[in-house]
């Protein structure tokens, strides 16, 4: 299984990317500054 992780994952290129990864089934690691938008992406 591929894994990632994105830093800057609460808007932008960083968001998408994670959704991106995500429907491909890799396990996805999040970091930003934001918080409340991580919780939303989630």
């Amino acid at each position: 299984m591929n894994k990632a992780i994105i830093v800057g994952a609460s808007s932008g290129i960083g968001m998408e990317l994670a959704k991106i990864l995500s429907n491909e089934n890799y396990i996805v690691g999040l970091a930003s500054r934001r918080s409340e938008l991580l919780f939303k992406l989630q």
